[in-house]
């Protein structure tokens, strides 16, 4: 899930309650690689807030990373761990660990260059994820990364405040079996969502790769009004080539494994459909909140040739790994 948005300001929330007691999140460690929290935050009492800290991670070697385990306090949206592509490597230009930045996406998180060098190394759309990549793929990571801790939750009480945590775990593989390094994608739109008051909405967006790629995983992305959500291949024309994936669940939509990969040839691509049901009386954009909505198809892929840049049309410049906007086909 390399989850992104484009440029967006995001108003600090005040918190001002004290926050509540929360025991420790437990996570058994892993006895290769290594653990990392987030620090604790509060959310106010029918609040959320997503916040972003920086972490160098603790590694002295690029490893090849096949599993990440996450633990996070209930009400989660999503948890995103960003790596920094960019050319600024002193670590006294970012925010010092522990302090948490309100920021969707990181957007607007310094250094400069740091949105558009982001590249999304794993995103976790529950509150307990278990991630493992097929056998021969994994994600590479350079020794001591910098990184975003990009955290996304929602407080349901209606009185209380919340204390928010998250503890992850990186799993290397073993030595000698990655043959491919996965990246994330993340295909989708934001000018087009437009739900009116009291009444629904559905939207095809399509995209179309100018390389040939290959899908190791397929998975979606709405907020709360979503009522539906599918990735279809098609070929060049536009053709319905079947479905990748389908879930008529916003909150935990799951995601389809694919071991031998999905091969995407240059020219084909990707249809993502989303469906909404609007309750309120009035219109619903896009947004970064989940009072907002978005429609994307997420994922991981690899290239043929991993030393080339994979781009297409609508597509962001990042780090790594495609953030790429597509037009309406319906």
């Amino acid at each position: 899930m390399r989850h992104a948005v484009t440029a967006l300001s995001l108003v600090a929330l005040l918190v001002c309650a004290a926050p509540v007691h929360a025991e420790k999140l437990k996570l058994r460690k892993p006895g290769r690689g290594f653990q990392m929290r987030i620090t604790e935050f509060t959310i106010p009492a029918a609040g959320e807030r997503e916040v972003c800290e920086f972490r160098q991670l603790p590694n002295k070697k690029p490893i090849d990373v096949q599993g990440f385990d996450l633990n996070m306090t209930a009400g989660g949206h999503h948890f995103v761990l960003w790596e920094y592509l960019g050319t600024d490597r002193n670590a006294a230009d970012f925010p010092p660990p522990g302090d948490l930045i309100d920021a969707p996406g990181c957007v607007g998180v310094p250094p400069r260059d740091s949105f558009a060098n982001n590249a999304n190394l794993f995103g976790m759309q529950t509150s307990k994820a278990r991630v493992r990549f097929p056998a021969g793929v994994a994600v590479r990571i350079e020794p001591h990364a910098f990184v975003y801790l990009n955290t996304h939750l929602r407080n349901p009480s209606p009185t209380e405040p919340l204390t928010a945590q998250a503890v992850f775990n990186i799993r290397p593989a073993r030595k000698g079996t990655v043959k491919h390094h996965a990246q994330a994608l993340v295909v989708g739109t934001f000018n087009d969502i437009n739900i009116p008051p009291l009444g629904t909405q559905d939207l095809q967006v399509e995209w179309h790769t100018p390389v040939a790629l290959n899908l190791v995983q397929v998975s979606t992305h709405q907020h709360k009004r979503g009522t539906h959500a599918a990735v279809h291949r098609v070929d060049a024309a536009g053709n319905d080539m079947g479905a990748l994936f389908e879930t008529f669940s916003w909150d935990h939509p799951g995601e389809k494994w694919y071991a031998p990969p999905m091969r995407l040839e240059a020219g084909e691509g990707l249809r993502v459909t989303c469906d909404w049901a609007n309750p309120e009386n009035r219109t619903v954009r896009f947004g970064v909140t989940t009072d907002d909505e978005m429609c994307f198809g997420t994922g991981y892929f690899y290239a043929d040739d991993e030393s080339v840049p994979v781009t297409g049309p609508g597509c962001l410049p990042q780090g790594a790994g495609l953030l790429c906007f597509a037009p309406k086909v319906n």
